[in-house]
């Protein structure tokens, strides 16, 4: 079952930890600097703060959200 993942990107500060721990679903974004989900698992294509994950990336993804400075990433 996929993993739904939100970013709060208006809180983002930039600091690239979700990009570090999980390549394979953050990236940060070109236009403004913030952490994104990337297209490929992205609920709408053009909304890169809600995606749906496959399970293969559940620790990666908790790892990042649990290493988010001021904790934006969440989990459902």
């Amino acid at each position: 079952m996929p993993i739904r993942v939100k970013i709060d990107r208006d809180q983002c500060i930039a600091d690239m930890v979700c990009v570090s721990l999980c390549p394979d679903v953050f990236e940060m974004d070109p236009n403004d600097g913030k952490a994104s989900i990337k297209k490929e698992f992205r609920a709408d294509p053009n909304d890169p703060s809600v995606g749906e994950v496959p399970d293969q990336y559940k620790e990666c993804v908790e790892n990042a959200a649990n290493s988010c400075p001021v904790n934006i990433i969440h989990i459902e």
